[in-house]
């Protein structure tokens, strides 16, 4: 349901311009016959994005928002939200990731993919949890860097503690066998050589592949393998 009372403040802020003063809440309660404490409440949480500053009694005045304060009011109110926790923000991420690899694949970047090439080979070589989490996140990162998208590269920039936070809450599942672990590698070493054949579709399978295997392992499942040496 659409805010009425924010959006008639977000249509001031925008006829003042920024760097302007708006009328006092206690002109606004009278001319727009609303509550005093709905209102103040928005207008403390324009401030918390950065769109207004509030300047003593001077009054409260517009800013011009920043890349970065648009980041934060996102990661604040998706941490607020229902997309929360990580399973709830899963299909977000798989669906980013998924656009992500496809633009890679189209417009071919050779500096993130080689840090993205970079992250297999360190899956690859590793049997440490830790470092395998760490490449994890790496590759992905590079993913969205390699899209040359700025759209969702600073999207996954916003929200890339839930990116590691559903990452995270995958990783037990991927470390409990060892066959799971080769998996892991073998699904990013598709998702790369997919997106270094320049093909679009054969990289968003790919991609396809990786969450939709991460999804269906079964932890519980007995192993066929030695464990992973989480020692190492």
């Amino acid at each position: 349901m659409e805010d009425d009372l924010l959006v008639r403040l977000l249509k001031l802020m925008e006829d003042v311009g920024p760097d302007q003063r708006i009328p006092s809440e206690r002109e606004l309660v009278v001319e727009w016959e609303t509550s005093r404490t709905a209102l103040r409440h928005r207008l403390r949480m324009l401030e918390a994005m950065g769109a207004l500053e509030r300047r003593g009694a001077a009054g409260t005045y517009t800013r011009t928002v920043k890349p970065h304060d648009v980041a934060a009011a996102l990661k604040i109110g998706l941490h607020s939200s229902a997309l929360s926790s990580a399973s709830a923000f899963q299909p977000v991420r798989v669906a980013l990731e998924r656009q992500a690899a496809k633009m890679a694949a189209e417009d071919f970047k050779p500096i993130p993919v080689a840090h993205a090439e970079d992250a297999v080979m360190r899956m690859e070589k590793s049997t440490s949890p830790d470092a395998l989490y760490a490449a994890d996140l790496d590759f992905h990162h590079a993913i969205f860097q390699a899209s040359g998208d700025a759209a969702l590269i600073f999207f996954s920039t916003a929200v890339g503690d839930l990116i590691a936070d559903s990452v995270s809450s995958r990783r037990s599942r991927m470390l409990r066998l060892a066959n799971d672990v080769d998996e892991m590698r073998v699904l990013h070493r598709a998702i790369l050589e997919a997106i270094k054949a320049k093909d679009p579709a054969s990289a968003m399978a790919a991609m396809d592949r990786h969450f939709d295997r991460i999804d269906s392992l079964e932890i519980e499942a007995p192993s066929s393998g030695p464990p992973v040496d989480e020692s190492a």
